[in-house]
């Protein structure tokens, strides 16, 4: 039996704390559906499922109060959000890609690709994936945290940015960290990868040693950053939610069980 996952004006309809529905519970629901894409599975256990973007609430759903991705993600971790995240970005790719950018016809779906197809140029459109990089910048027992600007930030996190055209991940770290804070960096490395679908990115997640440079927030990104020590941090993402978190909690630890030896 297929699953669905319900979305409502970008939001989510969940069926108790969970984004699946068994597409037996309903009756029809192609009337009130705008577009649907199947979600492919990534693990061995998940059913087969379907993302439909709803244009009209059906009356079963009247009285269920659709949750933004975002909460969804910040109430259940990211590990219960992996499904539904997966299931919004491919809708967005949908909605952002039903005419071709070249010709103006209108994209099929191309099966069994995961693929939209213009039938005049014969172009494939690909779900899009944005690739960023974050990284946690080190100093010993210290570590560089920096606030945005955006509106209503109020937590500490690593820096980060999405790579140039041409620009190697490496590359993008060093240039990310000297255009927000001024500083040179080296020892570059690696650690882990995290989708961020708030629409599209893949987040490539670094450490880097400090090596010179006063801190200088660009002033159109970063409201504000310094050096912490790693038992004296501000508010900072949960790791449970994000690779951010993931690199600065795995860091502090580190050190402090060192220090403990």
């Amino acid at each position: 039996m297929t699953h669905l996952i319900l979305f409502f004006e970008g939001r989510l309809l969940l069926n108790g704390d969970s984004p699946m529905w068994p597409s037996n519970r309903f009756i029809d629901l192609d009337a009130v559906t705008h577009c649907r894409v199947h979600v492919p599975s990534l693990v061995a256990d998940q059913p087969p499922c379907d993302a439909l973007q709803l244009s009209s609430l059906p009356a079963q759903l009247a009285d269920i109060e659709p949750m933004p991705v975002r909460q969804f993600l910040l109430h259940q971790g990211f590990d219960a959000f992996i499904l539904a995240g997966r299931a919004s970005q491919l809708l967005n790719w949908y909605r952002t890609h039903r005419y071709c950018g070249s010709c103006g016809a209108r994209n099929v779906l191309r099966q069994p690709q995961r693929a939209l197809m213009c039938p005049r140029c014969e172009v494939d459109y690909y779900p899009r994936i944005n690739p960023c990089i974050i990284v946690l910048v080190t100093r010993g027992e210290q570590i560089l945290l920096a606030r945005s600007v955006r509106r209503g930030a109020t937590f500490f996190s690593c820096l980060a940015g999405f790579i140039e055209p041409g620009e190697s991940a490496e590359q993008a770290v060093a240039r990310e960290v000297y255009e927000e804070v001024g500083l040179s960096i080296t020892n570059i490395r690696y650690v882990k990868s995290q989708p961020w679908p708030f629409p599209s990115q893949l987040m490539l997640g670094f450490y880097a040693d400090y090596v010179d440079g006063e801190i200088v927030p660009e002033a159109a990104e970063i409201a504000e950053a310094h050096w912490y020590d790693v038992d004296k941090l501000p508010e900072t993402p949960a790791p449970a939610i994000s690779v951010a978190g993931q690199l600065i909690q795995e860091y502090c630890d580190a050190v402090m069980a060192s220090a403990d030896q």
